[in-house]
């Protein structure tokens, strides 16, 4: 499953959070888990909400008995209730959820920390975050973060980015739009500015959707759509002021091959590891002659169709080769899953009146390193261990 995220009314952390929480079929039993975060002196409300006649899931930040919108994320230098990044990830590392949960958050946070710096000529340390939105935002970034580790998309990507027009006003003052802090984010991503004279993405945003997507595009190549999740934001606007996410599974796939006789092993070996490590389904080498007898590869690749055009420029550019071949096969394939049991994570597959099992390899390398055995006898222990 694919996770495609609609920003054209930009992007707020809630926004983001309502969207997610929308592809869920229990959404109050969902917003309850986030509350079982524990996110301090935090409620997050959910109800459903309608946007010029469309039914969106709205969460609502209480914080300290105070609503959203009350508060800002903006950072200042000084002062009480503030919190520096160091004692922000304190927070974090404190509330009930999984490290990887926790480690996604600290790392989007530092995104926004690291732009507030640029946007004040000061060091990332001496960024200090106002207490009331500093906790908005650790609950719209843990949330996020949590929703997404929930759905585990195989691939993220998102549209351009509406950041409004106009000015938003701020700690700092009267400030143009895009803020500066959420044009530091924004470096190097698509957006565009609107005849909407307001603040439409905010850094919280921005963090999030930078952190987690891997292409912004608005002609993205939905193989088929199964899931849609509207989030609502807070501000009235003209146009539908929501945030669109949409499941989708992906639209087949693509083989990739060349002939190529003028590279040696070790060179077609390290091509082939960057094709694995850039996210192909596969990539063999295969042995072939050429003419006049010459000893050769056939250098194939399997990706997702809507990544065909990146694997192609990969090619190109790790290989000597100067065309391509290209084909749209289709194939079979068992659902796929990974369990854990007893802390050893395994690979199930399922479908077609077949049910296959298979050890996480990385794990028995790791038990076959602590003990100082054979990966023969790692495998043995677990595999009894399981039994």
């Amino acid at each position: 499953m694919n996770l495609y995220l609609e920003c054209n009314s930009g992007a707020a952390g809630d926004m983001l959070a309502g969207a997610l929480v929308d592809l869920f079929d229990d959404k109050k039993a969902v917003t309850a888990e986030l509350n079982a975060i524990g996110f301090p002196h935090t409620e997050i409300k959910y109800s459903e909400k309608s946007v010029n006649g469309i039914s969106a899931s709205y969460l609502e930040m209480i914080i300290s008995g105070e609503k959203e919108g009350a508060h800002s994320h903006h950072h200042h230098h000084h002062g009480e209730g503030h919190r520096n990044l160091k004692e922000v990830f304190e927070i974090i590392d404190s509330l009930s959820a999984d490290d990887k949960v926790k480690a996604d958050a600290k790392d989007i946070y530092s995104i926004v920390a690291a732009a507030e710096a640029k946007a004040h000529n000061a060091e990332i340390g001496e960024v200090h975050f106002h207490e009331l939105g500093m906790l908005d935002a650790i609950a719209d970034i843990t949330s996020c973060a949590y929703l997404i580790n929930k759905l585990s998309p195989e691939r993220i990507t998102a549209s351009r980015i509406n950041v409004g027009n106009g000015n938003v006003k701020c700690a700092h003052g009267i400030l143009p739009v895009p803020a500066p802090a959420t044009a530091n984010i924004l470096e190097g991503i698509p957006y565009y500015k609107s005849e909407i004279q307001t603040e439409l993405c905010t850094p919280t945003g921005a963090a999030i959707l930078k952190y987690y997507a891997e292409e912004f595009t608005d002609a993205p190549n939905f193989g088929s759509v199964v899931k849609t999740g509207t989030g609502a934001g807070t501000k009235e606007l003209p146009n539908a002021n929501v945030l669109r996410a949409f499941c989708y599974e992906d639209g087949g796939i693509c083989e990739l091959s060349c002939n190529i006789d003028d590279m040696t092993g070790e060179e077609a070996a390290f091509a082939a590891e960057i094709m694995m490590e850039k996210g192909a389904l596969d990539c063999f080498i295969t042995p072939a002659f050429m003419k006049k007898g010459r000893p050769g590869y056939l250098f194939t690749v399997l990706c997702k169709a809507e990544q065909s055009e990146d694997f192609a420029k990969l090619i190109f550019k790790h290989t000597p080769t100067i065309g391509i071949r290209k084909y749209t096969p289709s194939r079979y394939t068992l659902d796929r899953e990974l369990i854990e049991e007893s802390g050893v994570h395994i690979k199930r597959s399922e479908g077609y009146g077949s049910v296959k099992e298979k050890t996480e390899f990385e794990d028995i390398k790791k038990l076959a390193l602590e003990k100082d055995i054979s990966l023969f006898e790692a495998r043995r222990i677990i595999e009894k261990a399981q039994s």
